[in-house]
């Protein structure tokens, strides 16, 4: 199969060009509107992993953290002491 010159989409962004272009080609008649439809799906696919891939990363980076709050939640303490109180 030969090689395509081909983008890696790694942002949102990426997308938006690819979809940009293959709508311009739609309007020139360059590509049929069941490959841009195709286009369309599999781009609306990637957005989602990217979205997912993201928030993963954001959370990861927040649990990474060591800390479970910064706010001091005086209900939730009692109720942690309580706890380690019980198990011992």
């Amino acid at each position: 199969m030969p090689t395509k010159n081909h983008k890696n989409i790694k942002t949102p962004n990426d997308l938006r060009i690819i979809l940009s272009r293959t709508i311009n080609m739609v309007l020139l008649d360059q590509i049929d509107s069941q490959t841009a439809n195709s286009i369309a799906s599999l781009s609306n696919s990637m957005l989602r992993v990217l979205q997912m891939t993201d928030l993963d990363s954001r959370i990861s980076k927040l649990e990474g953290n060591g800390k479970e709050s910064d706010l001091y939640n005086p209900v939730t303490s009692d109720i942690q002491t309580k706890i380690k109180e019980l198990s011992n």
